[in-house]
């Protein structure tokens, strides 16, 4: 397939023409940039006359001194010659530094390098009188250091640039003036000898004078002010008499020496009419160098310009190549993309790509190919959504059946298998989500929170749910969060946490039996506005070979086929979390030698909250703090030693025997006993009658000891270690000293069984076509009081919905005859055209993509109730349609003003844990509410709790009863468990079903 590139063409021609403009700027701008060096270079040139007019002065003021030194050969005149001699010595070093710099006087520098040692000479026939003043005057002074000066200043003022600039004229004035100064200075010679002058010095002087010219201007500048102010200056008509008085005199004299005038009479009227001349240079040179600033000024920004249209020119001429190159580029990548989708294309779509390359239209080239891209993308998520969809929908009636089977009376190896099918169909529900999760990581359409949340709490809670399964292979877990950190930082922990657990969930999976893996969240660095936190999780596993380290994030990716074939999984772990760490700002990366465990970490920059919380650091150092040691160091946890020097605490480790022996005196305030090292029943049974207050380190798996210490053991800290399980057990030291425990005391427990149908008499119309869906939702919302009618289709729900007046309506989408999208629309048209008040309508639906949710939502359903059904999402729905105000009016109080206290409770169900808090509430407690497991742990040390109301079913099903309990016991609340089963097999005490208030605040006054 060719393209024909007209476009390409026109670049060319465009690119040709700006090349032209460009080359013939540039060669403009390369001329204007040479006339502005030339006048850059004169000002340098005015510089360097400058200091050569003053370095001229120097001489001669030099050469006069000499004059009259060899006339009067006193000393305190040769002082003076010595002063100008160093003065002279500067200014040419001065001079000779300047042309060092210069590349346009290096001409010169030979001949000038000469004048020192010129100077050396003359200034040592002045010092010995070894020649007379003639010779040393005009000979030397004049010929050969004078003269090599005034022809370079010539040469300067006349060859350079200055020259356009009437400067020339500068060194006319300089001319004259030089011819002054000899004169002053033979005539200093002759006064100050007192002889008279022969003949061949009169005619030397008259040969000076007839070259003593007056100044003419008019002709030589076309500035009349310049001539003006060079006349006012000079005043030409009076400058030649201002010595000719003092000449007479001289003159008259000069045939028997004795003259009438002194020497410094003459002196101080050669330097007037000097200083005329000096003045007249100035002003000429300052006159010059202000027309050259002017001048250079203008040519600068000419050349600016040249250069700014040539810049834009150039960038335009890049731009224009680069659209030509890239238009060839794209042609050729059309070409041959075309050639090689060319045989995929079915008959119509090769027919459409034909008419498109008759257009020669390139956009319209693009969206073909964008589109014939996007169908795969377009394929693989409607299969994906289907796929959802077809799994999630026999899923629904086995996970809804099986847990209403639970609430039924079963025999143990029936419970069992329910527990079995249950727990497998929960495993295929993660493998879903978990493909799903892929599928919008990779898209990059997961959206992340960004909310403040304490970093202490929120991960602690997180990792001890997953204790008991680390646990159950007797893993040794440990956990350090750095204490250094702020109380709370922004980001998205339920992401974060996700990713941790799955790193955890890995770590366990691939560790053996008595194995140890560790989590580690600390402070790398940070700022004003941030905290960079890194989360490590390692493990002592099988290990990851190199090889298999460089595809163990890629989706669908295990080791090896034989590690998916032991341990089972998707291989979609990692790819996910390493997705979600890079959408965060991070990179998940992995460290491992084969055979000796592996280290994933990962780095996050997490925003300070607004409050900017510190966390305040504990003062313990009143507290000794004892641990046993049973054999090595190694046996010490480290991150418990971390937490304790953090708080202040003194810690001491014992061995056993050490212990037994010590005085009571120096017995430790409190003793850590790890229970895998420490499991001689004799041995602990002496450690706590000690009568210290023993803290014993073990896992969830302790429960099922009945050793009869157990319970004269002051707490049990239950792995891993954390920051806030090891500060609640050193306020041991300060509480009331430990009594015994009777075994006989158990855990309250609640029957909730007679609050489960609060929504009694209200009228639910489920459109559902699956017949076992059918009779599924028809349970559940039976159970709540629910009456339900069902419809097979949409158009027998649009049908019921004409003949009856239903308060809510679960809509199915995909169904025969009308789907439930159509039976929506349809039936709100009916309700708008009759005039009838809405019945909010709920999608109940398979389909579990956001944008699905939108499209529904948008189309004029009220809520979404994705398949399997949770129950908490449901009674969500429900509360927000039928509201539970009634529930306050039907509880009678004993006293409506009494405050009892504050309780935290857990409800599996947010419309349950509603229930119960309107009973808690109207019986005088204030009570705070959590339907997660894990922000309930979380929240148990945010307040004072009196009660902590819980579910006991989510706790046991990963950890015994006992387990909760005791972090319970730790926070200082009473714990009270709601069960199931009132018969189950339980050391809790029994107590009988609680329905009303009355009964539910006798067994808290009892249990308080």
């Amino acid at each position: 397939m060719k393209i024909k590139n007209s476009k390409g063409a026109s670049f060319l021609l465009i690119i040709v023409a700006v090349t032209g403009i460009l080359l013939l700027l540039l060669y403009y701008t390369y001329l204007s940039y040479g006339q502005y060096r030339e006048m850059k270079q004169s000002t340098y040139d005015i510089k360097v006359i400058t200091k050569l007019d003053r370095l001229l002065d120097k001489i001669n003021e030099e050469s006069l001194c000499s004059a009259i030194y060899m006339g009067t050969g006193k000393e305190k005149d040769l002082n003076k010659v010595k002063v100008y001699q160093k003065l002279v010595d500067l200014e040419l070093k001065d001079l000779l530094g300047m042309m060092d710099k210069s590349q346009e006087v290096t001409q010169h520098q030979r001949v000038l390098n000469k004048l020192p040692k010129e100077l050396v000479e003359i200034r040592h026939s002045v010092a010995v009188f070894d020649q007379n003043y003639q010779t040393v005057l005009i000979q030397g002074y004049q010929q050969k250091i004078i003269k090599p000066l005034t022809q370079f200043m010539e040469e300067l003022t006349k060859y350079t640039f200055i020259q356009e600039y009437n400067s020339g004229y500068y060194y006319k004035l300089a001319k004259l003036k030089e011819n002054l100064f000899l004169e002053r200075n033979l005539i200093a010679y002759t006064l100050s000898h007192a002889k008279a002058m022969s003949k061949e010095e009169l005619l030397l002087w008259e040969s000076l004078l007839n070259r003593d010219e007056i100044p003419k201007f008019y002709g030589e500048f076309s500035n009349i002010v310049t001539i003006a102010k060079l006349t006012n200056i000079i005043a030409p008509e009076s400058f030649s008499n201002i010595n000719n008085k003092e000449r007479g005199a001289i003159f008259l004299g000069s045939l028997y020496g004795n003259y009438p005038i002194t020497l410094d009479q003459w002196l101080s009227r050669s330097k007037e009419k000097i200083e005329k001349l000096s003045q007249a240079q100035k002003l000429l040179l300052n006159d010059v160098k202000m027309y050259i600033d002017r001048d250079i000024a203008s040519m600068k920004e000419k050349t600016l310009n040249y250069v700014n249209i040539s810049a834009f020119l150039l960038v335009m001429l890049i731009i224009l190549v680069y659209f030509f190159r890239n238009n060839a580029r794209n042609n050729r990548l059309l070409e041959y993309t075309l050639k090689d989708i060319e045989a995929d294309l079915d008959i119509k779509q090769k027919r459409e790509i034909a008419k498109v390359l008759q257009k020669n239209d390139t956009i319209e080239i693009y969206k073909f190919l964008a589109n014939a891209i996007k169908e795969p993308s377009r394929a693989k998520d409607h299969f994906l959504a289907n796929m959802s969809h077809e799994i999630r929908t026999p899923l629904n009636g086995i996970i809804g059946f099986t847990n209403i089977l639970k609430d039924t009376e079963l025999q143990e190896d029936q419970r069992e298998f329910l527990n079995i099918i249950e727990e497998s169909s929960n495993n295929l529900i993660s493998i879903v989500n978990d493909i799903l999760d892929f599928s919008k990581a990779t898209s990059g359409k997961i959206e992340f929170e960004n909310i403040p949340f304490n970093v202490m709490d929120k991960f602690e809670a997180s990792i001890d749910s997953y204790a008991a399964k680390a646990a159950q292979k007797n893993i040794d877990l440990k956990l350090f969060i750095d204490p250094t950190l702020p109380v709370e930082l922004k980001g998205d922990p339920t992401k974060i946490s996700q990713i941790i657990i799955n790193l955890l969930s890995n770590a366990i999976k691939f560790t053996d039996e008595k194995g140890r893996v560790e989590i580690r969240i600390e402070k790398l660095s940070e700022g004003e506005e941030s905290v960079k936190v890194k989360f490590t999780v390692k493990d002592s596993g099988i290990g990851i070979s190199e090889e298999e380290q460089e595809k163990i994030f890629d989706e669908f990716s295990q080791a090896d086929a034989s590690t998916s074939r032991k341990f089972g999984g998707t291989g979609l772990g990692l790819t996910i979390s390493s997705k979600f760490v890079a959408l965060m700002g991070g990179k998940l990366e992995v460290e491992s030698q084969e055979g000796e465990g592996a280290s994933f970490s990962f780095s996050l920059n997490l925003e300070r909250s607004e409050h900017h919380q510190e966390r305040v650091r504990p003062n313990l150092n009143h507290i000794n703090v004892g641990y046993i040691m049973m054999g090595s160091a190694d046996e010490l946890d480290e991150n418990l030693k971390s937490y304790l020097t953090y708080m202040g605490a003194n810690l001491e480790l014992f061995s056993c025997q050490a212990l037994l022996t010590l005085e009571k005196e120096r017995y430790p305030d409190i003793l850590f006993v790890d229970h895998m090292y420490m499991q001689d029943e004799t041995m602990m049974t002496s450690l706590v009658e000690l009568g210290i207050k023993v803290v014993l380190i073990s896992t969830a798996e302790i429960e099922s000891c009945n050793c009869a210490i157990k319970d004269q053991i002051a707490k049990v800290l239950y792995k891993p270690v954390s920051y806030n399980k090891v500060l609640r057990a050193l306020k041991l030291v300060e509480s009331a000293p430990l009594k015994p425990v009777e075994h006989e005391q158990h855990l309250t427990k609640v029957n909730d069984e007679d609050l489960n149908q609060p929504f009694k008499d209200i009228k639910a119309l489920v459109a559902e076509d699956n017949i076992i869906n059918q009779k599924l939702i028809q349970n559940i919302l039976s159970r709540f009081g629910i009456k339900v009618t069902i419809a097979n289709n949409g158009l027998e729900a649009l049908n019921l919905c004409k003949e009856e007046n239903f308060d809510i309506i679960f809509m199915d989408i995909q169904m025969p005859v009308m789907c439930g999208e159509e039976a929506t629309q349809k039936l709100l048209e009916y309700e708008q055209a009759e005039q009838k008040k809405h019945t909010p309508i709920v999608a109940l639906t398979a389909n579990t993509t956001a944008s699905d949710r939108e499209r529904y939502l948008a189309m004029g359903m009220d809520k979404y109730l994705k398949k399997p059904i949770d129950l908490k999402d449901l009674t969500n729905i429900l509360e927000a349609y039928f509201p539970l105000e009634e529930i306050r009016e039907t509880i009678i109080l004993e006293d409506e003003n009494k405050e009892e206290g504050r309780i935290i409770l857990y409800k599996e169900t947010p419309l349950t844990a509603k229930i119960y808090s309107a009973v808690l509430n109207n019986l005088g407690y204030k009570v705070d509410t959590y339907s997660s497991e894990n922000e309930f742990i979380e929240h148990l040390g945010s307040y004072d709790y009196k009660f902590a109301l819980f579910d006991a079913k989510p706790f046991s099903s990963v950890n015994s009863d006992n387990f909760i309990v005791d972090i319970i016991r730790d926070s200082g609340a009473t714990p009270i468990a709601f069960v199931e089963d009132e018969n189950s097999d339980s050391s809790c005490e029994r107590l009988k079903p609680v329905g009303t208030a009355n009964e539910i605040s006798e067994t808290l006054k009892k249990c308080g």
